[in-house]
């Protein structure tokens, strides 16, 4: 089963209570991770976030193509 935006928001309520109090809250720190990784990738720029990886953009024959390297903990993880 795919994780969608209820799953990440109910996680993230879950693991910070004190702070995110609202699926409106949860939805807006979700949103402003995706657009500093968007904004580092349209800057050339990576954005690496612990525990879940880097991304990166190299060109390939003048295509953009997005980059995905997992972090340890993440790799780990996902084999426990």
């Amino acid at each position: 089963m795919a994780a969608d935006l209820k799953t990440f928001t109910n996680a993230l309520k879950n693991a910070m209570p004190q702070c995110i109090k609202n699926d409106e809250d949860a939805a807006e720190v979700i949103t402003i991770v995706g657009s500093v990784i968007t904004n580092a990738l349209k800057n050339k720029d990576t954005a690496y976030l612990e525990g879940i990886g880097e991304w990166r953009s190299e060109s390939d024959g003048g295509k953009k193509k997005v980059i995905f390297t997992p972090d340890r903990m993440l790799i780990d993880a996902s084999n426990e």
